[in-house]
């Protein structure tokens, strides 16, 4: 999903959003893998201070690219 496909398409997220998203994909799996009893709660906090601004910048990246595809039909 971040990479461009040369004359097709655009990324449809960048590299930065990419890790970013990476970071709370790994919690995810540690929710639904790990007994809740292991959770960090230091990691737990960064991720929500920094939520807010990852969904912004996750939905203005897809809306770009939602805006991509309807310039091509």
């Amino acid at each position: 999903m971040n990479t461009e496909v040369p004359g097709l398409r655009p990324a449809v997220i960048s590299s930065a959003l990419k890790e970013s998203l990476e970071e709370y994909r790994g919690f995810r799996h540690v929710v639904r893998n790990v007994y809740t009893y292991n959770l960090n709660p230091e990691k737990i906090e960064g991720l929500v201070s920094k939520l807010r601004i990852v969904f912004t910048k996750t939905e203005a990246e897809l809306m770009s690219f939602a805006k991509f595809l309807q310039s091509a039909e």
